[in-house]
């Protein structure tokens, strides 16, 4: 097994550039619709870490929260696979700095620059049942990591009524040009790893 984090080469990063231009006229077309109380909770920037999970799935239309946060640094937790190298060009583009690393391998290592970033005023964002499943299922790693954090944890719900749905283990979702997302955004408080992991299962 090929055991080293996978970047992308220059030619493939110029092709990135192109998804990205595509992918700010369609961000466009899109309308993210919130109640008051998650308005409100993206809107509030702590000066302490918040932490950001919603599901796999769902991670096309996360860019669209990115520039809510305004000027706070933004990490992402993604694989250090090939898959993941594709993703780290993209964020980059949104102003998300990576982390890599997954259960599957360089878990404690992510966890540990995860824990460095912390030392700042900024957010990181988990998807806690990527990279590959099983679907909307959380590994216990990154929640009883995020536990432990002097941060605020947020979860996050997208919900869209015209969308495509790939055939991937995650079903991944691409919302449909000119339609609604619903997000609904609350922070989570748990007195247990265990409980903070069922709110996230059940809020997510």
């Amino acid at each position: 097994m090929d055991r080293r984090i996978h970047h992308l080469p220059f030619h493939k990063k110029i092709a990135i550039a192109f998804v990205y231009i595509l992918l700010r006229f369609w961000y466009a077309s899109l309308r993210l619709k919130m109640d008051k109380t998650t308005q409100e909770v993206m809107s509030q920037k702590p000066q302490v870490p918040c932490i950001f999970y919603f599901w796999h799935h769902n991670l096309f239309v996360a860019p669209m929260v990115r520039k809510m946060r305004g000027k706070r640094l933004m990490y992402g937790l993604m694989s250090a696979s090939k898959d993941g190298a594709w993703l780290e060009a993209l964020v980059r583009w949104f102003r998300v700095e990576a982390i890599r690393g997954s259960s599957s391998w360089r878990a404690s290592k992510a966890l540990q620059e995860m824990e460095q970033c912390t030392h700042t005023v900024c957010d990181i964002v988990i998807t806690p049942d990527g990279p590959k499943g099983p679907r909307c299922q959380s590994k216990p790693g990154s929640i009883k990591w995020a536990f432990n954090q002097q941060a605020k944890i947020i979860g996050m719900n997208f919900q869209m009524r015209k969308a495509w749905y790939l055939k991937s283990w995650d079903h991944f979702c691409i919302p449909m040009p000119f339609s609604s997302i619903y997000l609904k955004a609350r922070y989570l408080e748990a007195k247990t790893p265990e409980v903070l992991t069922h709110q996230i299962d059940t809020f997510l």
